[in-house]
């Protein structure tokens, strides 16, 4: 069944392809890097260890503690297997990922990894095509319609219970011996004393300048084949579901089962962190790992926290895959861009975030204005705006743009002053227009020197200056998501809102929209 469904998706992918290639021209064709290229990091892996975990070591630490033995008489049988997955394409690795049973690492697990390295891609990979994912599986896995290779049969006697009685010795004595015949025994390990591995996680916010912590994170340790994870709170701290004997990998990735922030074209962003036997604490400041986290912080915002009342973005499924955000770190006259169609059956990535070197506010505006759109088009795909250039498939986009930018500016202003109560981004009249703050936030005289030039479909110039008495207030950010659904235009919008509640003000409403609807 599983087989029948995954062929079924490929052959609706092709169909669709040539229907939304349009939208999603420029993620396809962006040449300002070679896809992937950015996110080579051959630098990750040290040397190659003896594997004290497979069933011929394992075979022999026995052996060796049982010096008696006659041959054959105690057979180590494999528990797990150690497996190379060969995903095609970003649906196999999508299939992959949402198998929350194995954990998937982009390097081998067998080889030593260099702290602080970034994301990795194998070199026998072709750039455009998702690196090899590395895992262990017990022995009776059933394996999905992936390409994959058995590396090695392991003995993980930690990890396996049914057999642990039956074991001629103590399973601390077992794994220290194979340690020690692979010269993989630390002089810090102790068989007969576990720890807990912990981490706090920490970003620096270039607005706020201080580090703030990073809540909804997942951290991963990971000791040779076995892997605890955990997911930080609201202080950034997590302590992970599970002890180690011997020091560990840690290893976070900014992704949550719903959403990825990415590093590349298929790859997701990542951290190495140092082998240990003790907590991890680690303080982001500058470069990719800033600018991954501050995404990864406005995301993670619009998914798990108060959004008040909004609706979640887009969720994980079958024909709506993992939300992609691609970070991109580099300067670009935008900061950000949403391809709608991107995201069905996981073409590409849906959104992507420009110039890292912007204050963390005005990031984590960005990102979520971006999500906004996802969300919009979540909610009603065939009343959404796209872009002019988007070339939008007859079926969707069908909705006034500027209804659609609109929302997504004040979804922006509304969930971003949250954590910065400062925060007011740039209106411009025509299109991304602060109708939605004038609709919430109470009375006053509003202006803007910013207009939309819809000929050009950019900034209008020279910047003219008009302003407005604003005498609406008092709606709801979810009373206006609401009145969206099924409005084709700005003034359907409007009408929509007035039909809808019963609000003082709501006489009001044509100069606000008429406001915003002026050069």
């Amino acid at each position: 069944m599983r087989k029948t469904s995954k062929n079924f998706k490929y052959l609706i992918t092709f169909v669709l392809f040539s229907i939304f290639l349009a939208s999603c021209e420029k993620d396809i064709s962006d040449t300002s890097q070679p896809p992937g290229t950015e996110t080579v990091n051959v630098s990750v892996l040290g040397k190659k260890l003896e594997n004290p975990y497979s069933v011929m070591n394992m075979q022999k630490a026995l052996n060796n503690l049982l010096n008696n033995l006659k041959e054959g008489e105690y057979e180590i049988i494999p528990s797990h297997y150690y497996i190379k997955f060969k995903p095609q394409n970003d649906d196999e690795l999508s299939l992959l990922k949402n198998d929350t049973s194995i954990y998937l690492y982009q390097y081998p697990l067998d080889v030593e990894i260099i702290e602080g390295s970034l994301t990795y891609q194998d070199l026998e990979v072709p750039q455009g095509q998702p690196t090899y994912q590395y895992a262990s599986v017990p022995a009776n896995y059933v394996f999905p319609v992936v390409a994959h290779e058995i590396l090695e049969e392991l003995f993980i006697p930690e990890d396996t219970t049914g057999s642990k009685a039956g074991l001629p010795v103590p399973v601390e004595d077992l794994v220290t011996e194979a340690l020690r015949i692979t010269n993989n025994l630390e002089p810090s390990y102790n068989a007969k004393a576990s720890w807990r591995p912990a981490v706090t996680m920490l970003v620096w916010d270039t607005t706020l300048k201080i580090s703030v912590p990073i809540k909804h994170l997942k951290v991963k340790a990971r000791r040779w084949f076995t892997t605890y994870e955990g997911i930080t709170n609201q202080s950034g701290y997590y302590s992970c579901n599970g002890t180690f004997n011997g020091s560990a990998n840690y290893s976070l990735q900014f992704e949550r089962y719903d959403f990825e922030i990415r590093d590349g074209w298929l790859s997701t962003a990542n951290i190495n962190g140092p082998k240990r036997n003790f907590n991890w604490n680690l303080n982001m400041k500058g470069g990719k790992e800033e600018f991954w986290a501050t995404i990864f912080r406005a995301t993670s915002h619009y998914y798990y926290d108060d959004i008040h009342g909004l609706r979640r973005p887009p969720q994980n499924s079958f024909w709506n895959t993992q939300l992609k955000l691609r970070a991109m770190f580099e300067s670009n006259s935008s900061n950000g861009t949403h391809c709608a169609s991107c995201r069905f059956l996981g073409l590409g990535s849906a959104i992507k975030i420009y110039n890292p070197q912007n204050f963390s506010m005005d990031i984590y505006g960005t990102t979520i204005h971006e999500i906004a759109h996802a969300s919009h088009w979540k909610m009603d795909s065939f009343t959404y705006g796209c872009q002019n250039d988007d070339n939008c498939a007859v079926q969707c986009c069908l909705g006034d743009l500027k209804v659609a930018e609109s929302w997504a500016r004040g979804v922006q202003w509304e969930l971003t002053r949250m954590l910065y109560s400062q925060y007011q981004p740039t209106y411009a009249r025509i299109n991304y227009t602060g109708v939605v703050q004038d609709l919430i936030d109470g009375f006053g005289t509003k202006g803007t020197f910013y207009w939309w030039d819809s000929n050009t479909n950019t900034w209008g110039s020279p910047n003219l200056y008009r302003s407005y008495n604003d005498l609406v207030t008092g709606y709801s950010i979810r009373q206006l998501e609401d009145a969206l659904i099924g409005q084709l235009t700005w003034n359907a919008w409007k009408t929509n809102i007035y039909n809808l509640y019963n609000n003082a003000t709501k006489e009001n409403l044509e100069s606000s929209f008429n406001y915003w609807n002026t050069y």
